[in-house]
């Protein structure tokens, strides 16, 4: 009798622990193949903001409220931003990506304050970069009258445009996954899907805004929805690496009016390797 007891209090423990090891690879495996970032706390992302010569107020204050506003819709993302007025190895250091935004390349090109090689540097050593506007023109290796590009963008070309309109961009089936809208947008009202499963954001600003190109075959983040402009045929948002380090350049400005903080915070989250 009494060993009929021990044997059954055995297997009532073989029991228990075969569920347990059952339910934490089952948690692991949830956890791998069904990932959400808008539920899931991410590291916080220092990001170094230009301010110096060259820049314009107006970007350095849209992108500083598009960084605040999508903390503000998402508590699982934070940013710790700072600004700067140079850029080199000291200013760099502890930060995770660096924004070069909307300004006059001319100055930006010539600034005695910015140091090129360091943020080649900074990239190639993991880090991210995004350039809007003018921090697309000098992180490319734009050719032009008003400079010669930066290279950090090792594959991304562009050429200059003096255009000044209000466009709506397509976010392609690549930008989606690049950027993981699939897993949520972190501002789904912000967004429109269409039937194809790509995304219109409507209303984009371009001011002088570059058109951008990749060498060899490549596939933008996103691409003009309008035909029959000048910029029909060149990238909106194109991606690329530098070493180990991520980078997005943006020829339109997602940091102003009307803005869109959800496609800014997962640029930023997609070259800082969050997402």
């Amino acid at each position: 009798m009494k060993n009929i007891k021990h044997f059954k209090y055995t297997i009532f423990l073989l029991v228990i622990i075969i569920f347990i090891v059952i339910g934490v690879i089952y948690g692991f495996n949830l956890q791998n193949d069904s990932p959400n970032t808008c539920n899931t706390t991410l590291e916080t992302v220092n990001v170094l903001i230009y301010q110096g010569e060259g820049s314009t107020t107006d970007s350095v204050k849209g992108l500083i409220y598009c960084l605040e506003q999508a903390e503000k819709d998402n508590s699982n993302i934070q940013f710790n931003y700072t600004t700067t007025t140079v850029i080199d190895s000291e200013n760099l250091a502890y930060q995770d990506v660096l924004i070069i935004s909307g300004g006059d390349i001319r100055y930006i090109f010539n600034n005695p304050s910015i140091n090129p090689d360091d943020i080649k540097k900074f990239v190639e050593g993991g880090k991210g970069y995004i350039g809007i506007c003018a921090g697309a023109y000098v992180a490319s290796n734009y050719n032009g009258e008003y400079g010669t590009g930066w290279g950090i963008a090792p594959n991304i070309e562009c050429n200059y445009t003096s255009i000044d309109d209000m466009q709506p961009l397509t976010i392609t089936n690549y930008g989606i996954t690049t950027l993981k809208y699939s897993d949520g947008a972190i501002n789904p009202c912000e967004f429109t899907r269409n039937d194809s499963g790509t995304i219109i954001l409507p209303s984009f600003p371009l001011i002088n805004s570059p058109r951008l190109y990749k060498k060899s075959n490549y596939t933008s983040i996103a691409v003009y929805t309008e035909n029959d402009t000048i910029m029909s045929g060149s990238a909106a948002i194109l991606d690329d690496t530098y070493g180990s380090g991520r980078i997005i350049l943006s020829g339109p400005h997602p940091e102003l009016s009307p803005a869109k903080p959800g496609l800014v915070a997962r640029m930023v989250l997609w070259v800082s390797k969050r997402i």
